[in-house]
C-alpha cells in the first residue's frame, strides 16, 4: 500500500510529538511560569530586604494547597527557613529575633532561634527568648529555654544569669523564684568556665530581698569576696531596705504593738552593724557613698525610737557633711559654745569623724529633703523644717518634687504654722497641687487658731485651690469654713471700740464667717454642678449615682456646714438685717440640695432618705428672691 508524502509526514510528525510527551513531560503550563516569576520577584527582594516578613509560596500546581492552608508549622518553617537564607551573622540573627519579639511572635523567634543554634553561637538570641518570657511573668518556660540552650550547646554568658536573676526578683511567684535563682546561683559557683560576679550577687539579693527571705539572703552574703564579687553600694543598699519593716506585715492583726517594737529594734541592730562595714569600707576607698544607700539607712532609723530619729541629722552630717542646724540653734538659744561638744555627745551614734578622706561625700538629693522632713516630724523640732528647706534648696540646688512639698506641708502642720505653710503654697508648682495639698494645708490653719492672722491665711490658700482646681475639693472646702469659725481669739481679746461694735467682738467673727461663707458660695455651686456632667457613660443611674456617691456626700456635707454657721450668724445676732436677707436666701437653696439629694438617693439606690451622722435636715423656708445653684 502506498503513502503520499504528505500523509507519511503527518504520521512521523504526531509519532515524534507523542513520544517526545512521553520522554520529556512540559515542565510548567502557562500560569505555573507566572507564579514562578513571582517567587524569583519575591526572593530578589528578600536578597534586597533580609528584614522583610515573608510569606509562604503561592501554589505551583492546580490541584495542591498553599502553606497558608496547610498546618501553622508547615508554614512557620517554610518563612525561617527563608529567613535563614540571608540570617548568617549571629549579630544579625539576634536583631532579628528581637524584633519578632516585639512584634509578639515568640513561635517564630524560638523556632529560628533553634534552627540557628546547629550551626552557629546564637547566645544572644537566646538571652532575648529568656527576657521575654521573664517579662511576661513565664518563669517555667524561661528557666526552661534556659536548660535547652545549654543541650543546644549554647554556653550561657554573664547576660543569661543577669537576665534569669532580674526576671526573678519581678517574678509573682516569689518563693519559687528564690529557690529557683539561688540553686543557679550556686551552680555558678562551681562552674570554672564562668564565675558570679558583684552583678549576680546583687540581682541574686534582690530575689530575696523582694520575697522577704531575709535568711536566705544573708546565706547568700557569706559568698561575698574581695574580689569578683566584692560588695558595693547596691549590695548594701539592697540588704538595708530589705531590713526596713515591711508594711504588709505592719497591717497584720496577730502581731502585737510589742512584737513590732522588738522586730524594728533587732532590724535597726543589724542595720547598725551592717553600716559599720559600709563605712570601713569607704574608709579605705572600696566603696562610694551615694544618696540612695544613705537614705536606705536613713529609713530604717526612721522605724525607731526617738534617739534612732535624731541619729539621722549626724548621719547625714557623716555622710554628705550636711550642717546640724539644730546645734547651731541650741548655741544661739544658750550662747554658750561649750555646749557644742554635748550635743555632738548626745548623738555619738554612726557620728565618729573620718579619718582619712573617703572617695567622696554623698550628694543630697530630693530623697534627703523628704529623709530630714520626716525626722524632724518625729523629734518634734519643726521650726527647723523651712531652714532646712531653705538650705538644701538654695545652696545645694535641689529641685523639690510634689512628695518634698507634702512633706514639707506636714511638717508644718504639726508646727501649726498657717502664714509658712501659704508661702509655701504661693510657691507650689501648680502641677504639684492635689485636693489633699489643701486639706493638709486647711487643717494647719484650723489647728493654728491663737494666730489672729490663720483665717487670712487659710482665705489665700482656699483662693489657691480655686485657681488650679478644675473643681474645688469638699473636704478642704469644710475645713475652710472651719477655719473661719474657729478662729476667734482675737475677736475676744480686741477692743471693742477699734472693731466698731458694742458687743465684744461679736460682730467681727460675724463678719469673717460671712466672708468665708460668701467666698464659697460660687465654688460651692461649681462643685455641685459637676455632678451633672457624668465623666464617663453609664450603663444605668444607678451606676451613675454609685460611681459619685462618695463625692455627692462630701459635697452635702459641706452644704449642711455652710447651712448650720449661717444659722449660727443669724441666732447670734452677729450680722447686719441686710446681709441676714442675703443669707436666708442662699440657706434655703442649699437646704433644697440637701433635701434633693436624700430623696433622689431613696429613689436610685432604694435607701432611706434619713439623715447622715445623727443630723437633722434644717427647715426650709420661702426665701423673698431665691438664687439656683
Amino acid at each position: 500500500m502506498s503513502i503520499c508524502r504528505a500523509c507519511w509526514r503527518r504520521t512521523l510528525g504526531a509519532l515524534s510529538n507523542a513520544n517526545l510527551s512521553e520522554a520529556q513531560p512540559p515542565r510548567f503550563s502557562l500560569p505555573t511560569a507566572t507564579s514562578l516569576h513571582r517567587i524569583r520577584r519575591t526572593v530578589a527582594t528578600l536578597a534586597v530586604d533580609q528584614n522583610a516578613d515573608l510569606e509562604p509560596p503561592p501554589s505551583q500546581t492546580a490541584t495542591s494547597e498553599a502553606p497558608r492552608d496547610r498546618s501553622d508549622s508547615k508554614a512557620l518553617e517554610w518563612v525561617v527557613n527563608k529567613h535563614l537564607q540571608h540570617l548568617k551573622d549571629p549579630f544579625k540573627i539576634a536583631e532579628h529575633v528581637l524584633r519578632t519579639l516585639e512584634k509578639g511572635r515568640f513561635e517564630e523567634a524560638a523556632l529560628l532561634t533553634r534552627k540557628a543554634s546547629r550551626d552557629t553561637k546564637v547566645t544572644v538570641s537566646w538571652n532575648h527568648l529568656i527576657d521575654y518570657q521573664m517579662r511576661n511573668q513565664r518563669l517555667n518556660a524561661a528557666l526552661k529555654l534556659y536548660n535547652e540552650m545549654k543541650k543546644r550547646a549554647q554556653l550561657p554568658d554573664a547576660r543569661t544569669y543577669t537576665i534569669i536573676f532580674r526576671g526573678c526578683a519581678n517574678s509573682t511567684h516569689p518563693k519559687l523564684a528564690v529557690s529557683e535563682a539561688v540553686r543557679i546561683y550556686h551552680t555558678m559557683l562551681t562552674n570554672e568556665r564562668l564565675k558570679p560576679n558583684t552583678i549576680h550577687l546583687n540581682a541574686v539579693l534582690e530575689v530575696c530581698a523582694r520575697a522577704g527571705d531575709i535568711d536566705t539572703m544573708f546565706s547568700i552574703l557569706h559568698t561575698v569576696t574581695n574580689g569578683l564579687r566584692s560588695p558595693n553600694n547596691q549590695t548594701y543598699t539592697i540588704v538595708l531596705n530589705s531590713l526596713r519593716p515591711r508594711p504588709d506585715l505592719a497591717r497584720r492583726s496577730d502581731l502585737a504593738e510589742e512584737e513590732v517594737e522588738e522586730n524594728n529594734k533587732i532590724s535597726i541592730q543589724k542595720a547598725k552593724a551592717i553600716w559599720e562595714a559600709v563605712i570601713a569600707d569607704w574608709r579605705k576607698a572600696k566603696i562610694f557613698i551615694d544618696e540612695e544607700l544613705v537614705c536606705s539607712m536613713g529609713r530604717i532609723l526612721l522605724t525607731g525610737d526617738y534617739h534612732d530619729n535624731n541619729n539621722i541629722l549626724p548621719l547625714l552630717e557623716q555622710t554628705m557633711r550636711l550642717p546640724r542646724l539644730d546645734l547651731v540653734e541650741a548655741e544661739l538659744e544658750s550662747g554658750d559654745q561649750s555646749k557644742k561638744g554635748g550635743a555632738r555627745d548626745s548623738a555619738k551614734d554612726l557620728t565618729e569623724p573620718i579619718p582619712t578622706t573617703p572617695s567622696g561625700y554623698a550628694i543630697p538629693g530630693k530623697n534627703t529633703l523628704s529623709l530630714v522632713l520626716t525626722s524632724l516630724v518625729a523629734t518634734r523640732k519643726t521650726t527647723l523644717g523651712p531652714k532646712y528647706w531653705t538650705l538644701m534648696t538654695k545652696k545645694y540646688g535641689i529641685q523639690p518634687d510634689a512628695e518634698n512639698y507634702h512633706r514639707m506641708l506636714k511638717l508644718l502642720r504639726v508646727g501649726k504654722a498657717s502664714t509658712k505653710t501659704a508661702e509655701v503654697i504661693g510657691h507650689m508648682p501648680p502641677g504639684f497641687m492635689a485636693a489633699k495639698t489643701f486639706r493638709i494645708a486647711l487643717s494647719t490653719c484650723v489647728g493654728d487658731n491663737l494666730n489672729p492672722n490663720a483665717f487670712r491665711n487659710a482665705t489665700s490658700i482656699f483662693d489657691a485651690m480655686v485657681s488650679n482646681l478644675r473643681y474645688p475639693d469638699a473636704h478642704a472646702m469644710r475645713l475652710y469654713l472651719q477655719a473661719a469659725r474657729a478662729n476667734y481669739g482675737r475677736f475676744q481679746t480686741t477692743d471693742a471700740a477699734a472693731l466698731g461694735t458694742s458687743d465684744d467682738g461679736k460682730f467681727g467673727l460675724g463678719r469673717q464667717i460671712m466672708a468665708a461663707l460668701d467666698r464659697m458660695w460660687q465654688p460651692f455651686r461649681i462643685l455641685a454642678g459637676s455632678f451633672s456632667y457624668p465623666g464617663r457613660a453609664s450603663r444605668s443611674p444607678a451606676e451613675e449615682w454609685g460611681r459619685s456617691a462618695d463625692e455627692r456626700r462630701e459635697a452635702v456635707a459641706v452644704a449642711r456646714r455652710m447651712v448650720a454657721a449661717m444659722d449660727a450668724v443669724v441666732t447670734e445676732g452677729m450680722a447686719a438685717p441686710e446681709m441676714v436677707r442675703v443669707m436666708k436666701s442662699r440657706r434655703n437653696v442649699l437646704n433644697r440640695h440637701v433635701t434633693r439629694f436624700f430623696e433622689k438617693e431613696q429613689k436610685i439606690m432604694g435607701k432611706g432618705a434619713g439623715v447622715k451622722d445623727g443630723e437633722e435636715v434644717v427647715g426650709r423656708e420661702r426665701p423673698e428672691a431665691e438664687e439656683r445653684i
